[in-house]
């Protein structure tokens, strides 16, 4: 439930993205409320990366490297 509710609070939503279960993890990985730091930690873990990169907080940036590293490996 606290990853559908957009007002769950940032500690929580980082503490989450620690969770053993790799489904929470992945799940948390898409909340606004991820701090930067840690989304973009989760970028390069296997399991929640290709959550945390739908994220709608993901700065530009970020967003463009990712984009970029893509056309790369193609």
């Amino acid at each position: 439930m606290a990853a559908r509710d957009p007002q769950t609070a940032t500690a929580t939503v980082e503490r989450l993205t620690r969770d053993p279960d790799p489904a929470v993890r992945a799940a948390l990985a898409r909340h606004p409320n991820l701090p930067q730091s840690r989304l973009t930690e989760l970028l390069d873990d296997e399991e929640p990366a290709h959550a945390a990169a739908a994220n709608p907080a993901l700065d530009s940036e970020v967003l463009h490297r990712l984009v970029t590293m893509r056309g790369q490996r193609e």
